[in-house]
């Protein structure tokens, strides 16, 4: 089914929640009709003058005179947050180095062609600054983790205005979602935004109600090699129905041995888009050392490649909706039987981004990493 491009919430709440093998239509209206969450910050606040301030998540307050021309985002996934919210622009004057790195990889070149002017230079990939360089961009505002304290106090001693934003959960996207949008002065864009994402991992929640937890399916996650998230990736793993193994390790992520692989036995290999290894390294036993045909995953050939959209799907993002319904569709077939992934990103693209892929774009996403 595809839906009229544009963004109505009347219209992503009817869509929703259809997926489950059995649910009828009233029952996933009434299971979609959830409340916007109340951010943390406050709304932008128009002055007297016309201007107007926006409250970031350290609580400090910036006032700007006009929404900004020229952006730049320290942040990895800003670039694909920032276009859902103001479509192809050439606002993006700079970004991450690893922002393009994604880019190139994904279908945000097409949607976004002229994100390759943003310049990369004045940026590491870990975030580090180069003022200097940032100060020829002339840029109106720079978009960066709170957790970057430095960096934020090297640019604000020279001047620029900084939007602290914060990392790594999925209620931070959603808040990062509503301050972005402040500063573009399309707040009501931004609470439909993260509506709809909370529609969308609700849809697969409450299909999921009464699966108990020792028919949930084992599932790993390898990030880089054998580094597995712990805690990293809870933002999907839970909705979805995974139970990971590795969930009671320390830390976000953990390196383990082959020995560890073999007690955890998982049903479901996923491998990240930060790591270069592809299901064919594990379903054909190519690394050395290592024999992978006797782990369930592999004899099953239940391990995939996580996908790219606009952006990587395990990191927390805007994209989660689609990260957690295309793992529970893997994890549960029966349950989700009339769930459609390639309709799913067809529409999820038409309404977060307003962008109409082709079946080849949605077939890049979801096919061509499978390998």
């Amino acid at each position: 089914m595809r839906k009229m491009m544009g963004f109505v919430l009347a219209g992503a709440a009817a869509f929703v929640l259809t997926a489950c093998s059995g649910n009828n239509a009233s029952q996933s209206t009434e299971a979609a009709a959830t409340t916007v969450p109340e951010t943390q910050t406050e709304a932008a606040a128009e002055t007297e003058s016309g201007s107007y301030t926006v409250t970031d998540v350290r609580g400090k307050k910036i006032e700007f005179d006009a929404v900004p021309e020229r952006v730049a985002t320290v942040g990895k996934p800003f670039p694909a947050i920032y276009y859902a919210i103001e479509g192809a622009t050439d606002n993006i004057v700079g970004c991450n180095p690893s922002s393009i790195t994604a880019y190139n990889e994904s279908v945000l070149k097409d949607m976004y062609p002229q994100l390759e002017n943003a310049e990369t230079d004045w940026c590491t990939k870990d975030s580090t600054v180069n003022v200097e360089e940032l100060l020829k961009l002339r840029p109106d505002v720079i978009f960066i983790y709170s957790t970057k304290d430095k960096e934020i106090e090297k640019m604000e001693n020279a001047g620029l205005k900084v939007v602290a934003l914060r990392s790594a959960e999925l209620d931070s996207v959603k808040e990062n979602l509503q301050i972005i949008a402040a500063v573009c002065q399309k707040e009501e864009r931004g609470e439909q935004l993260v509506q709809y994402i909370d529609e969308g991992i609700e849809e697969v929640t409450s299909c999921l109600a009464d699966v108990s937890e020792e028919d949930k399916p084992t599932v790993v996650e390898l990030y880089s090699d054998m580094n597995v998230s712990v805690k990293q990736y809870d933002h999907w793993m839970i909705p979805s129905g995974a139970k990971n193994p590795a969930e009671d390790l320390t830390g976000k992520m953990a390196e383990v041995d082959m020995e560890q692989m073999l007690l955890w036995n998982p049903d479901i290999i996923y491998i990240g888009n930060h790591s270069d290894l592809m299901p064919s390294d594990l379903l054909e036993n190519k690394q050395e050392g290592r024999d992978w045909s006797v782990i369930n995953a592999v004899k099953n050939h239940q391990v995939y490649k996580i996908p790219i959209g606009a952006y990587r799907w395990d990191p927390a993002g805007v994209e989660t909706p689609l990260m957690v319904k295309w793992a529970a569709k893997i994890q549960y077939p029966d349950i989700f039987a009339n769930m459609d992934m390639k309709e799913e990103v067809k529409e999820f693209f038409e309404l977060v981004y307003q962008y109409e892929l082709t079946d080849e774009q949605v077939s890049e996403i979801l096919d061509n990493r499978q390998k």
